[in-house]
């Protein structure tokens, strides 16, 4: 990836945080104009991308993001609707990353907040229809609680993994680095 192309994801990413912010921060916290809830209420009802993709709130990020970004990959589209339906769902913004957020240890079960099964299932997930059910499912499992910003990149990364011919080294891998932080915040076992 270019430095240019490096840039242009930044601003992207930014641009998506704003939005996440105009849709779910009060408006006294918000830098300019407050997006009005009809957009995060028709985001939450899409069932899949391309619904997505007919609201307002999506059009609003789609539009907002540099035409580069738009032009970059014939999936973009679709890996931006995703985007916009999930982090519709995120209503408490958390500095961890998204892996360490599925892993964290519920104190009342002790076990973890996402079960492991629950986890292998979003890693093996074989179509974007499957990827975008079952990360919508996870995130309203996880009480809207995660990072919009990492959660962002995490699913452009595996929109490009997905739909790229070419392999990855395993540990950038998005599916690893899940798991790794997931992991991360188990008990040890004797």
């Amino acid at each position: 990836m270019s430095e240019q192309q490096r840039e242009q994801t930044r601003q992207a990413l930014q641009q998506a945080e704003y939005w996440w912010q105009q849709m779910h921060l009060p408006a006294s916290e918000v830098k300019g104009i407050k997006a009005p809830s009809r957009y995060r209420a028709e985001l939450r009802r899409c069932n899949t991308a391309d619904a997505a993709m007919l609201t307002e709130g999506f059009r609003t990020l789609w539009l907002a993001l540099p035409e580069s970004v738009r032009l970059q990959r014939p999936y973009s589209i679709e890996a931006w609707a995703t985007v916009a339906a999930v982090l519709a769902h995120i209503t408490d913004a958390q500095s961890c990353s998204f892996g360490a957020s599925l892993g964290q240890w519920d104190s009342k079960t002790d076990k973890a907040v996402v079960s492991e099964l629950r986890l292998q299932q979003l890693q093996g997930a074989r179509s974007s229809q499957d990827f975008f059910r079952r990360l919508h499912r996870l995130v309203k499992q996880l009480g809207g609680k995660a990072n919009p910003k990492v959660l962002t990149q995490d699913i452009l990364d595996w929109f490009d993994e997905h739909y790229s011919q070419q392999p990855r080294r395993a540990d950038k891998r998005v599916a690893v680095r899940w798991a790794l932080d997931y992991f991360s915040l188990q008990p040890k076992k004797a």
